[in-house]
């Protein structure tokens, strides 16, 4: 565990004191056995909280897709569960309203029936008004990102036998399963970092892509690692929402802890680059949300996206379902 806390590890001989330190990143492969093909990295700002502004070009994100075409199932555990989350979801393909005074239609339009009767009576017809009501469905105009942090610190165990990041991608299945029976679009992408000049972005779903095996086998495949570069993330994947076309966008953000990094990227600074990027969402148009299993959320998550703009997932075994019915919630 102490291990965990250090950034510089100081090796000498007979214990002498040396200027010069080796900095190892113990969890982290060489890039010999890096295991994904990265793209070009897309260049990227970072808000310097210190000299208040944003400096450009300052990190570089590379995209990732699983170049294996590996497919798998829903895993035999969730299954029960995602079959009584979609007939609970049911009811969240359309909303449908009765719409009064037309030519034609489902029923009788009891009012209007009322009045034409009254006009009769009064020897005051109007010009002809429909006579029935008719069930109208509207579409939901809706388009989900769902970024899921993936980090080192998600690797922890939060039982004997399960870890931060299987609950993380049971969420990410149940997400998925859900929505797909809504007509709902969603993306889902994961993240981490090492340092600026390497912001890991996995694309796990595009928007344009079906759910499907494939889907859940890039799904399957998460690993934790690296750090917790959050505005860059932000950043990339508002630019990928805001090109959406729907009414309503949202972008989910799913941690279990402080933004953070090898380099700068440590306290204040992480924190505010990360409510930059925020507010620069929200100028955009998109609606930001933050889910998060850190116990100790309350004490930085408000000043990043405000009191109402989080939420607290206190016993992380419970994530999975809770997400699929906070979704529920902010967008009924």
């Amino acid at each position: 565990s102490a291990l965990e806390d250090m950034d510089k590890l100081a090796i000498t001989r007979k214990g002498k004191l040396k200027a010069s330190r080796l900095k190892f990143d113990l969890d982290l492969p060489p890039e010999s056995e890096e295991e994904y093909t990265l793209k070009e990295g897309i260049l990227l700002p970072e808000w310097n909280w210190k000299k208040q502004a944003l400096v450009p070009n300052h990190c570089s994100l590379k995209e990732i897709c699983s170049d294996t075409n590996s497919t798998t199932e829903l895993p035999a555990g969730l299954r029960a569960v995602a079959s009584k989350l979609k007939r609970q979801f049911e009811s969240l393909i359309s909303l449908r309203y009765w719409q009064k005074s037309q030519q034609d239609g489902d029923e009788l339009d009891l009012d209007a029936w009322i009045r034409l009767k009254s006009d009769i009576t009064r020897n005051a017809l109007s010009a002809e008004e429909g006579l029935y009501q008719a069930h109208i469905v509207k579409e939901r105009d809706l388009a989900c990102l769902l970024l899921a942090d993936l980090s080192i610190s998600t690797d922890a165990y939060i039982s004997n036998d399960l870890k931060i990041i299987d609950v993380i991608r049971n969420s990410l299945f149940l997400f998925s399963e859900a929505l797909s029976s809504t007509g709902d679009r969603f993306a889902l992408y994961g993240f981490s970092s090492l340092k600026s000049s390497l912001i890991r972005f996995h694309q796990l779903k595009a928007f344009d892509e079906k759910y499907e095996a494939k889907i859940r086998g890039r799904i399957n495949e998460i690993k934790a690692g690296y750090y917790t570069r959050m505005g860059a993330a932000i950043r990339h994947a508002s630019s990928i929402l805001a090109s959406q076309n729907n009414s309503q966008k949202l972008l989910i953000i799913l941690t279990d802890g402080k933004p953070n990094d090898l380099d700068e990227y440590e306290g204040r600074y992480g924190i505010e680059d990360t409510r930059k990027a925020i507010l620069e969402a929200k100028q955009m148009g998109l609606r930001p949300f933050c889910v998060t299993v850190d116990k100790d959320a309350n004490d930085y998550l408000p000043h990043l996206f405000g009191v109402n703009g989080y939420v607290l997932v206190s016993k992380p075994e419970e994530l999975p379902e809770k997400l699929v019915h906070l979704y529920a919630l902010l967008t009924h």
